[in-house]
Parts: structure tokens; C-alpha cells; sequence
């Protein structure tokens, strides 16, 4: 991948970064609005349920860069079409060459999709409790600690935010949402940083090719 080519995809990086951060913002500000004791009720269930919206778009943005950085594995069997394939292939070979690029080795906290795909599939999971649930009990977008609501089970539990510590919880899985804020914090000036040195080099690259011409 060229340096041209590099700079653009950072430079997308460097936008969704931006774009999931300003979702916290949102989400932060709905939930100072949602903790108003004066607020009329229509208003805070308005709030509430931008808290939840600004978690979907939050996890959206951090997905695409998930995304761009560790894509989907090419698996090949009958079943995939070739050009699928080699499609896959190439974002795997790009997302390699990108995490180098910026220093992101081994296990990272961006590259777990897992939360953004239960809320992708929200249907799917509605229903495997319909299938599975013992008590029949069911409860989402919920704000507050993890013991707000006593005597339910785990798997019962679809959307739970907890702000005192930025977790997300969803049939019994927990999520910091806090934690992938913080990284994407640190590596926004990282990519701006790395898209300027980008573009550089490539501006470089150009002068050596036309002095070579010459």
C-alpha cells in the first residue's frame, strides 16, 4: 500500500476517532439533562433515551475503525465466493500494514466487536430470551448501578448503562465503555501526527521520482 493510500485510510481513522468522542459528549450531556431533578418527565425520557442513542452511535464509530484495522479473516471453502475471498484478503493484508503503521501490536481493546454486533442483532438476541428465559422477566436501557433492580437474572438484562464507572452491560456480559474512550483519546493525536508524516513522505516520494525523470 502506498503512502497516498496509507494517508487516506488514517485520515478516515482520524474521523471516526472524532466522530465516536463527540458521541460521549452527547452522551454525557443527556445524562447530566437525565439527572436534572427539575426536568418535566417527557423531557428526561427524551434524555434517556439519547443516553442509549449516543451508546449506539459511540460503538458504531469505534466498530468502522475496528473495522479498518483488523477486518474480517478470509476463510476459503466452498461456501465464499473467490472474489469475496480475495476482497478479505486484501483488507486483512491492509489492516496488518496499518497497525504497524501506528504501532497497535498484539491484543487490543478496539479489535472486540462483540458488544456492537449484540446490538447490530438486537432481534437475534429478543429471540434466544424468548426461547431460553426461565423467569419470563425482561428489562433494557436501564441507567444506574449494576444492583439498581434486585432479583433479575443476568441474561434478562439487555441494555444496562452504568455511568458511575462507564460500563455497559447486556445478558451478562460487561463492557467498558470508558476503557475504548480512553484509548480512542490517545491514539486521535496519534493518527493526526501519522497522517501528516503521511503525506510528507509521499510528497517526498514524488520529488525523488521527478528528479529521476530529470
Amino acid at each position: 500500500m502506498d503512502e497516498f493510500t496509507k494517508a487516506i485510510f488514517v485520515g478516515e481513522l482520524q474521523t471516526q476517532c472524532r466522530f465516536a468522542l463527540n458521541a460521549v459528549g452527547q452522551l454525557n450531556f443527556s445524562l447530566q439533562q437525565v439527572n436534572l431533578r427539575e426536568l418535566e418527565r417527557e423531557k428526561r425520557e427524551y434524555f434517556h433515551s439519547e443516553v442509549f442513542r449516543g451508546i449506539h452511535s459511540f460503538l458504531t464509530h469505534a466498530s468502522i475503525i475496528s473495522k479498518i484495522l483488523w477486518p474480517a479473516s478470509p476463510k476459503k471453502d466452498l461456501s465464499q465466493p473467490k472474489k469475496q475471498y480475495e476482497q478479505r484478503k486484501r483488507a486483512t493484508a491492509r489492516g496488518e500494514e496499518l497497525r504497524q503503521e501506528l504501532g497497535l501490536l498484539g491484543e487490543h481493546i478496539l479489535k472486540n466487536r462483540r458488544l456492537r454486533d449484540h446490538l447490530e442483532h438486537f432481534d437475534e438476541r429478543i429471540d434466544d430470551w424468548a426461547e431460553h428465559s426461565q423467569n419470563r422477566n425482561f428489562a433494557q436501557d436501564i441507567i444506574g448501578p449494576e444492583n439498581a433492580i434486585v432479583g433479575l437474572a443476568k441474561t434478562d438484562t439487555m441494555r444496562w448503562f452504568n455511568p458511575t464507572n462507564g460500563t455497559f452491560l447486556f445478558r451478562g456480559e460487561t463492557f467498558s465503555l470508558q476503557e475504548i474512550a480512553a484509548v480512542l483519546d490517545k491514539l486521535l493525536p496519534v493518527l493526526a501526527v501519522k497522517k501528516q508524516e503521511l503525506w510528507q513522505r509521499q510528497i517526498t516520494v514524488g520529488r525523488d521520482k521527478t528528479t529521476k525523470s530529470l
